[in-house]
């Protein structure tokens, strides 16, 4: 991986791990927020520390499955030349991660449009082959 490419993979667990709440209370500048914490925490002499600051300025949670990618990304040894980027250009890194970030949210939506498809298709077939009759469970529902 190029160091931007790392520096991306180094900062999709920490935004993921930001809670929703405090994500949704600075919602119109939350990208610029999370930009200017990185730059902030960046000013230290090793990425345990970076990715230890910035979880706790910004309240991050990690998820057990993204602590192995950040352990081999802050064991690498490559803290000076990421640190290095993350302190002056955390612009483009922080883009990188919101783009990817953007592509996730449409992946998402994309699934739950085929699955509502499918239960609408499931539904049709059930009322097509008759086992299951709208009209009868309705007749139920005004009785009770």
């Amino acid at each position: 991986m190029d160091k931007y490419e790392t520096a991306q993979a180094l900062l999709i667990p920490i935004w993921r791990g930001i809670p929703t709440d405090y994500k949704s209370r600075y919602r119109r500048k939350i990208w610029q927020q999370f930009e200017d914490n990185i730059r902030s925490a960046a000013y230290t002499a090793s990425l345990s520390h970076f990715v230890s600051n910035l979880c706790s300025r910004l309240q991050v949670s990690l998820r057990t499955v993204d602590v192995a990618t950040l352990n081999s990304i802050v064991h690498g040894g490559r803290d000076r030349e990421l640190l290095r980027l993350l302190r002056e250009e955390a612009t483009i890194v922080v883009l990188m991660v919101r783009v990817e970030n953007e592509k996730r949210k449409a992946e998402w939506a994309r699934t739950l449009a085929e699955r509502a498809q499918e239960g609408e298709a499931v539904s049709a077939w059930l009322v097509e082959d008759g086992l299951f009759d709208e009209t009868a469970d309705a007749a139920v529902e005004s009785e009770e």
